[in-house]
């Protein structure tokens, strides 16, 4: 998973499963544009599940997503599999489903893809006033991004354990901030079975993470107001 924009680590994700003989599923919801050691995200495994979620790097204007692969029996699979698993109408080969990215919404993706490298450079730059505008607070653990990768900082997540307290202050300030995502997992109702286990570094993140404001159409002016109301909440 390429979470927040960040490339996972995929050369020895990809010897593990070359070992043991298994597939590799990338989930590049998050990575449009993202490059893990020069090579495009959503090229280093098997397949790749994208997401066009309006929120998104990559955006349509309602849901939709898509699954990349260089393998042509999978991509064969994939199609037939999101056209109820019918490859001829009426005649169903799997059990599928209605998936299909409808005509309206890839056209809007087209037009947007071309502003894509536009928009990702606008993030960065954002993230690099974040970055160095925000050093220095010892109760504020930074993203950090190894010089393999290249993020494309679809979110810009801090943490600190007066994460509740930072995101009211902020919010008298006139700044929304978002909690990606609040509750682990294995605490989940969904999943009842797991709620008894513990993974304590699962969950201390889970407690402290917050996303700050991000976005291509961010300008200077909001990103110093965010900073500097950040600042202000940690030397106040």
């Amino acid at each position: 998973m390429h979470i927040y924009g960040q490339p996972a680590d995929m050369y020895p994700i990809n010897e593990t499963a070359r070992r043991y003989g298994l597939k590799v599923l990338e989930d590049a919801a998050q990575a449009h544009g993202a490059l893990y050691k020069g090579r495009p995200c959503g090229s280093l495994g098997d397949a790749a599940a994208w997401s066009f979620y309006p929120g998104k790097n990559l955006g349509a204007i309602g849901d939709g997503g898509a699954v990349t692969t260089n393998d042509d029996a999978l991509a064969e699979k994939v199609r037939i599999l999101r056209n109820y698993g019918s490859h001829v109408k009426y005649h169903n080969l799997y059990k599928g489903f209605n998936s299909r990215l409808d005509e309206l919404q890839a056209a809007f993706l087209r037009v947007k893809l071309k502003k894509l490298d536009e928009w990702n450079e606008r993030r960065r730059r954002i993230a690099a006033s974040y970055l160095e505008g925000l050093s220095g607070l010892s109760d504020l653990v930074m993203p950090f991004v190894t010089d393999w990768a290249e993020s494309v900082w679809h979110l810009f997540v801090v943490r600190t354990d007066k994460r509740d307290l930072l995101q009211s202050y902020l919010l008298t300030r006139g700044i929304n901030t978002l909690i990606h995502y609040p509750v682990p997992p294995h605490k989940q109702n969904a999943y009842l079975e797991m709620n008894r286990l513990t993974y304590p570094i699962s969950e201390r993140i889970h407690a402290e993470v917050l996303s700050l404001p991000m976005g291509p159409h961010m300008g200077p002016g909001r990103v110093d107001a965010v900073i500097s109301a950040t600042r202000g909440f940690f030397t106040r």
